[in-house]
């Protein structure tokens, strides 16, 4: 099937600068874009068929009168009751011998390219750029993958680590840490060392 852009949606999780690597070492661009349900259902009318199609293929080149389907599909409502689409891109892999390394292109809401990606996080807003891909296994059954090839940013919501966005103001007579830059910073030159 032809590349597709999904509506704009808002981000969960989205791994799109940095791969992640705590399942495959190879790494994965990864995001999951939450969709309204008309939006939604108007983006399942348009896989449905195509992988429709793709079902009946795999079935005549297994020589089988059917095969079972996939339960885990990447267009599903979530346990939150969320219509969410996930797509996801290896960041590498290896054909013919060679490493063939990939990235997802990064756009801003004008459409230009983004070269100093900043860290996207949950919350922005965002378009995809997908190409679907079936697949067999015996073990799984039929199912699809979103291929994650690009990216639009119409809002962003940078990641901030692990401090969540919290900010503090300063707290009069409280503890204030020192760091090792900080504890030598009055220090002369000849000041001894009791190590």
């Amino acid at each position: 099937m032809k590349q597709l852009t999904t509506p704009i949606g808002t981000a969960m999780y989205p791994k799109l600068v940095t791969p992640d690597t705590k399942f495959d070492e190879n790494g994965v661009y990864s995001c999951k874009l939450i969709l309204t349900k008309d939006e939604f259902e108007t983006l399942e009318a348009t896989i449905n068929p195509w992988f429709e199609k793709e079902y009946e293929r795999l079935v005549k080149e297994s020589g089988k009168k059917k095969l079972d389907r996939s339960p885990k599909l990447p267009l599903k409502l979530n346990d939150d009751n969320e219509y969410e689409v996930f797509a996801k891109q290896v960041a590498q892999k290896t054909v013919g011998g060679k490493l063939i390394h990939f990235q997802v292109a990064l756009f801003d809401s004008a459409g230009k390219k983004i070269n100093n990606p900043p860290n996207i996080g949950s919350g922005s807003k965002l378009r995809l750029g997908i190409e679907p891909s079936a697949w067999f296994s015996p073990m799984m059954g039929v199912g699809y993958t979103l291929r994650l090839k690009a990216v639009q940013v119409i809002e962003l919501k940078e990641y901030e680590g692990g401090s969540g966005g919290f900010s503090f103001d300063a707290q009069e007579g409280g503890f204030v840490s020192e760091d090792l830059g900080d504890a030598f910073e009055n220090d002369s030159k000849d000041a001894s060392i009791p190590f």
